[in-house]
C-alpha cells in the first residue's frame, strides 16, 4: 500500500529531477539588457554574451522579439558564426565549448537625428527550448551624447593598413575582441588581460577587417586594412 510519505517523497524527487534537466546550461554577461549613449554618425556595438557553465557542448539559437529603430539609422545583428547586414529574424550559433561563450551583439550606425533604438532578441540553449531569455539593447543619441563620448578612454590601433603585425591599445582589462572580414565571417577571437594586443596578419588575404572589443556588455569598434 502506497503512503502518503511515499507519495510526497516521489513528487519531491520528481521536481528535483525536473529542475536538474532544465536547468539553464549558460550565464549572461553582463545582463540581460545593455544601454547606452552614442553619437551621431559613430558606429555603436552593443553586445551581450552567453558563457557556457555546462559541461558539454551548447548549441545556442536566437530570434528578433522586437526592434524599434528611428528613421534614417543603420542597425545589424551579429553572432559567434557571422555579422549580417540588417536586423534578422533569427539565427543559430557554432557551438559553444564549456567555459566559452556564444553572443548577440548589435552594429547601430545613428544618422542625422537624434533618437532612442530599442531592439530585443531572445536566446535559448537548443537542448532546452522551453527556458528562453529576452535580451534588450538600447542606444540614445541627444544633444549630450557628444559630451559623454569625449571622455571614453580612446582605443588606438596601428598601423593601419598593416601587412604583418596589428597591436591595439588602451583596451580595458578583461575585454573580449573578435575580428571579422569584409563578408562578416569571424577569423579571429580571443580575451585581453593586458590592455594591449598584438596579433600577426600576415596569414591574413588583402582587404578591410574589423574588430570589435567588448567590455561590461559595450564595445568600440574599429576598421583596418590588410595590405600585403
Amino acid at each position: 500500500m502506497i503512503t502518503i510519505k511515499q507519495i510526497v517523497l516521489s513528487v519531491a524527487a520528481f521536481i528535483v529531477a525536473t529542475d536538474i534537466a532544465f536547468a539553464q546550461t549558460y550565464a549572461l554577461t553582463p545582463n540581460d539588457t545593455v544601454e547606452i549613449n552614442g553619437v551621431m554618425e559613430d558606429l555603436q556595438t552593443l553586445s551581450i554574451q552567453q558563457v557556457n557553465n555546462s559541461s558539454d557542448n551548447i548549441i545556442l539559437k536566437w530570434q528578433k522579439v522586437s526592434e524599434s529603430v528611428p528613421q534614417n539609422w543603420e542597425a545589424a545583428v551579429c553572432d559567434n558564426a557571422i555579422c549580417y547586414t540588417s536586423l534578422i529574424a533569427g539565427g543559430t550559433m557554432n557551438p559553444v565549448l564549456p567555459t566559452e561563450y556564444g553572443f548577440v551583439l548589435l552594429h547601430i550606425t545613428p544618422h542625422v537625428n537624434y533618437g532612442t533604438a530599442i531592439v530585443r532578441y531572445s536566446v535559448w540553449d537548443e537542448a532546452n527550448p522551453a527556458i528562453k531569455d529576452t535580451l534588450t539593447f538600447i542606444l540614445t543619441v541627444d544633444g549630450t551624447s557628444s559630451v559623454q563620448e569625449d571622455n571614453k578612454p580612446q582605443i588606438k590601433l596601428f598601423p593601419n593598413p598593416a601587412s604583418d603585425i596589428i597591436t591595439i591599445t588602451n583596451l580595458a582589462l578583461g575585454s573580449h575582441y573578435m575580428v571579422y572580414d569584409g563578408n562578416g565571417k569571424t577569423v579571429l577571437s580571443g580575451n585581453n588581460s593586458t590592455g594591449i594586443l598584438s596579433f600577426p596578419c600576415k596569414g591574413f588575404a588583402n582587404g578591410t577587417y574589423t574588430i570589435s572589443i567588448t567590455h561590461k556588455g559595450t564595445a568600440t569598434t574599429k576598421k583596418f586594412i590588410i595590405q600585403h
